[in-house]
Order: C-alpha cells, then sequence, then structure tokens
C-alpha cells in the first residue's frame, strides 16, 4: 500500500497534493461531524425517556433556561426541531464534501488523461514506432481509469477509517446485539431508495459512454496520421480537442458518483428524521417513554454508520491491489523516449547533404550504412528497391522523423540536429502510401488542424485536380465519411495532395503514394504532381520503375546500400522478377 501511494505520489502535482491535504482535513470534520450527530441522537433520547435529567444535568439546565421553556415538553420539541434542522445541514455538508473528493479523484482522470496522450504525442517517432498500439491504448484510457480507481479508494480508506475509529469510540459504551438487528432492516431500505434513482443513473451512464467514443475516436485518428501531426506540429490541437471531451467526461462522472452516493443520505435524513419524530409524538402525548429509546436512537445510527464503513475500507483496500499493476504499466509508459526539439531556423536555398549516414532500429538490425548522397535544390529523386530494403526508412530520415545512428544530414552546410530538426519539418510535404482521412469535410482533412484559409484550400484542391468534382457536391465542405469511404481511391490521394501542399513546402515526399492505385490513376496523379513541381524538391518513394521515370536521379537500395542508378532500362533488366514494369 505505501509502495502504491508512493508512486501515485509522484503523479500528482504540487497543487493536487495540497489539496489532497485538505480534502483530509475536511474528512477529519466530517467524521466528527458524523460522531457528534450520533452523540446528539443520545442526548435527544434520553432527554425524552427521563425529563428529571433536564433539572439535574446543568448543560441540560442551562439550554432550557437560555430557550425561555415552559415545560420539558416544549423543549424537547424544540430540541428536536433542531435536531432535524442539523441532519439537514449535515446531509447538504457530506454532499459538498462527497462531492469535492469525487471532483478531485475524477478530475484526474482527465489530468492523467491528458499528461498520458501529450506523452504519447511528444514521442520520439523511432519510440513510436516500435510500441504495440493496443498497449498505448491500454494506459491511456483504461489505466487512467484504474488510476482514478486507485485515489478514489484511497480517499475512501482515509474517509471511512476515520469515521470507524471515532464511531468506534463511542460504541465501547454500549452493547451491539441491537445495533446489529436495527441495521439490517435500514439496509433493506438503501436498495429500495437506490432503485429510485436508477433511470437517471442509466441516463447519466449513457451520456458518459458517448463522451468516451470521442475520446477514443480522437485519439484512433491522431495514431494513424502521427506522421502528419509531427511534421505539421498540430500536437496542440489534437490535444485540445481531447482536452474537451475529457472535461465533459469528468461532469458526467461527478454526476455519477455524487448520485450514488444520494440514497444513503437521503435515508439516514428521512430515518432519523422519522425516528425522532415518533420519540417527540410519544413524549409529547404520553409525558414517558421506555429507558430503551437511547440505546435504541444511538446505536442504530451507529452501527448503520459503522458497517457500510468497515466494508469500503475492505473492498477499497482490495480495489488498490487488485489494480497495482495498472500503476507500474503507467510508470514504464512515462519512461519511453520523448522528443526535446529546438525552435532555431534551417534555410533550404542549396542542397540536402546525406554524409557518411547509417540507420539501425536496433544493433542487430542495419537498415542503411555509410550512405553518400546530395539532393539539389528543385531536383527529383527518386529510391527504389525492393519491399523492406530501407526506401521509406531513408525518406524518415530525410524528413527528421529518425536520427541517423552514425554520420549527419547537412542542410544547406547546416547539420540537421535536434535544435532545427522542427523548422525543417515545416518545410515538407509528405503524401504517404495509407492515407487516411478522419469523418469531417475536405476542408477539415486538408488543413489538418493548422490555420484555416478558404483561398488556400481552393487553390491547394485546384493544383491536385479534385476540385471541378467537389463543385458538383459541397465544394470544400464535402463530407468524405470516415477514413474517406465516400470517395475513390484516387480522389482520397488528391486530397492528400492538396494536404501536403497547403503548407507551401519547399520539399514534397512521395512515399509509395500511388502504389495502391490502378495504372491509369497512377499515371494521372504522377503527372499532375510532376507539373506541380516547378519550385519544389520532389522526393520518390515507388516500386514502379515508371513512378520515377521523369526523375533526374534514381538511387536503388539493395542490403544497406545505396547506389546512383546510371541506366534505368538496365536496372528494369536486372530486377525484372522484382519491380514491376509499366514503361
Amino acid at each position: 500500500m505505501i509502495e502504491t501511494i508512493k508512486k501515485l505520489n509522484y503523479l500528482l502535482s504540487k497543487r493536487e497534493k495540497r489539496f489532497l491535504i485538505l480534502l483530509f482535513f475536511i474528512s477529519v470534520f466530517v467524521a466528527f461531524l458524523e460522531t457528534f450527530s450520533i452523540s446528539l441522537v443520545m442526548v435527544f433520547a434520553s432527554i425524552a425517556t427521563n425529563f428529571n435529567i433536564v433539572y439535574s444535568n446543568k448543560y441540560y439546565n442551562f439550554l432550557y433556561n437560555i430557550l425561555h421553556c415552559n415545560s420539558v415538553p416544549q423543549f424537547i420539541v424544540i430540541f428536536g426541531l433542531a435536531l432535524i434542522i442539523f441532519y439537514f445541514l449535515r446531509a447538504i455538508i457530506i454532499t459538498i464534501f462527497t462531492y469535492a473528493m469525487n471532483r478531485f479523484s475524477q478530475g484526474r482522470f482527465r489530468h492523467f488523461a491528458i499528461r498520458f496522450f501529450q506523452n504519447y504525442l511528444n514521442f520520439a517517432y523511432k519510440e513510436f514506432t516500435t510500441k504495440n498500439s493496443s498497449k498505448i491504448d491500454k494506459v491511456i484510457f483504461s489505466n487512467t481509469n484504474d488510476l482514478v480507481g486507485i485515489l478514489d479508494a484511497i480517499l475512501q480508506i482515509m474517509s471511512e477509517f476515520l469515521n470507524v475509529l471515532l464511531i468506534y469510540t463511542a460504541l465501547l459504551f454500549v452493547h451491539l446485539k441491537m445495533t446489529i438487528v436495527l441495521s439490517f432492516l435500514l439496509l433493506g431500505k438503501v436498495f429500495l431508495i437506490a432503485k429510485l434513482f436508477s433511470k437517471k443513473l442509466k441516463n447519466s451512464g449513457k451520456k458518459r459512454q458517448g463522451f468516451l467514443v470521442e475520446i477514443s475516436k480522437t485519439y484512433t485518428e491522431s495514431f494513424w496520421n502521427f506522421k502528419l501531426i509531427k511534421l505539421f506540429f498540430t500536437q496542440d490541437k489534437v490535444l485540445n480537442r481531447f482536452n474537451k471531451a475529457c472535461s465533459k467526461l469528468v461532469t458526467a462522472n461527478t454526476f455519477n458518483a455524487v448520485l450514488q452516493n444520494t440514497p444513503r443520505l437521503i435515508l439516514e435524513t428521512i430515518g432519523f428524521s422519522t425516528l425522532i419524530a415518533v420519540i417527540v409524538y410519544v413524549v409529547y402525548m404520553y409525558h414517558n417513554a421506555t429507558a430503551i429509546i437511547p440505546v435504541i436512537s444511538m446505536y442504530a445510527f451507529a452501527f448503520y454508520r459503522f458497517l457500510p464503513s468497515i466494508n469500503k475500507i475492505l473492498s477499497s483496500y482490495n480495489r488498490v491491489i487488485f489494480l497495482k499493476s495498472s500503476l507500474d504499466s503507467v510508470n514504464e509508459y512515462l519512461g519511453y523516449e520523448q522528443e526535446d526539439l529546438g525552435d532555431e531556423k534551417v534555410s533550404f536555398k542549396c542542397s540536402i547533404v546525406l554524409k557518411d549516414l547509417s540507420f539501425e532500429y536496433d544493433s542487430k538490425t542495419k537498415v542503411l550504412g555509410s550512405v553518400n548522397i546530395k539532393i539539389e535544390k528543385g531536383q527529383r529523386t527518386a529510391f527504389v528497391g525492393e519491399s523492406g530494403a530501407g526506401k521509406s526508412t531513408i525518406a524518415d530520415v530525410i524528413m527528421g522523423l529518425y536520427r541517423p545512428t552514425t554520420g549527419d544530414i547537412f542542410i544547406d552546410d547546416h547539420k540537421l540536429d535536434k535544435t532545427n530538426i522542427k523548422s525543417w519539418r515545416q518545410k515538407i510535404g509528405y503524401i504517404p502510401q495509407q492515407i487516411y482521412l478522419f469523418d469531417g469535410t475536405v476542408a477539415d482533412n486538408v488543413v489538418f488542424g493548422r490555420n484555416f484559409n478558404k483561398e488556400k484550400i481552393v487553390d491547394v484542391l485546384k493544383k491536385s485536380n479534385i476540385y471541378n468534382f467537389l463543385l458538383t457536391k459541397d465544394e470544400i465542405y464535402t463530407k468524405v465519411g470516415d477514413g474517406g469511404i465516400l470517395l475513390s481511391g484516387g480522389q482520397k490521394q488528391r486530397i492528400a495532395i492538396a494536404r501536403a501542399l497547403y503548407s507551401d513546402p519547399e520539399l514534397l515526399v512521395l512515399d509509395e503514394a500511388t502504389s495502391a492505385l490502378d495504372n491509369q490513376t497512377e499515371e494521372n496523379i504522377m503527372n499532375e504532381i510532376y507539373s506541380l513541381n516547378f519550385d519544389k524538391t520532389l522526393i520518390v518513394i515507388a516500386h514502379r520503375l515508371s513512378t520515377v521515370e521523369r526523375c533526374d536521379k534514381i538511387y536503388k537500395i539493395d542490403n544497406g546500400n545505396v547506389y546512383l542508378v546510371e541506366d534505368l532500362a538496365q536496372l528494369y533488366i536486372q530486377n525484372r522478377n522484382t519491380v514491376q514494369q509499366v514503361l
């Protein structure tokens, strides 16, 4: 338990720790309030069953005189009404405390989820590629809920333990048998009252599911577009959308928690108000009461509070033990490598140079070895080779997503490193093989979290030769469907081209962008791309030689080595069994 608290303490901010201490002191006050309420019942019952105690006890007599009562029954009526008001105020105070405690614990869902999601968005790309998406999903959502469960359980233990301690101290002076009987009777009423709230809880639960879907949707979209988020630096926009959904979920969870606790408070308020009313009635009508009433009154309430507290402590402790593995997973997740990029600017006016560059995913897997190439500004450069040869990897290295294992990349004689990678990525337009369009409009997918400019959107859609088609629909506000299901493969590819062109990049990278298209569609799209390339540097990753035949330089990657192709026809002859020829 102590180890769990230490790990949880690491995840909380200083402000949250201070608020947790405040909650502890409030819980002490609430515990004393609970015990005091039990004592008042005993006092009231004692007076109601023994009128003489009002005169013999100096404290009771003092109150009697202060209130200017004419008779003991009148004093009992006033005392009883005051006690009812006290219980109503007590219920309000406990409700507020319950809200504050649950708001704190449930509010940590938003805090933890945003922290873990931000941690994921800031993964180094190499770290991202080595992680299982389902495990990341588990940490961000499932484990986040588990952490909230652990925190809530610890708060429950803290609060209920104080109640048990004080109530138990009071019970040392009485017998327990009668209390057990009365407690079971009251527990039956708890279930009856709880049913009255089931409908509201059910409706609130449905809303909560909707918020969970929105959170999952945001995460899924960011997962499939991770490269674009890194290149366009839209982490803040994605995080803001995620934040809004989390805030709504916090509100729903808080409402659920308070509503689930309300039946107990209603039962206590109604039950004891009824009990007091009965005693007042008996005393007022008959001016007498049995001596057993004080015992029944005090111990029925005391034990009703005692048993649930014990049950909550045990169940909360078991919950902490059960969820501890989630806390361990979170600590491991927070140790993954993060990007820490500077804001130094880099210009691209002359060339990109790869000098003695090598790259390894790990010490046993060498993908690129001793690469030395130069890409001139405005040049069309292609990389070809078999699947798994390292074509996409070299593009990722050039874009600054992977860091070279050895060697360097120079942009106009400036070494590319973490101080200027951010500036370099902002000069790149990227068109991947797998195009993911999220469920929104064409404009939303083109902008992709960047600043909205309608004129620029229309311009890049015209350049990608899809705007005329959109004029027959809802123009830039045409819905694409989840994953672009409402569009053809060629149309999705053209929107991806528009997305890449939107930031007016100086370097355009096509990572097997047309490999999934039929020959005619591929030819049309490549014609459009080459026509746009009058002022841009182009890097093409491809299987088909027809895709790269108009490039200025073609490099073949084989077994980690990069060769300049001098004769394209000869390359086809050498690779006819592995390269599809469509010339």
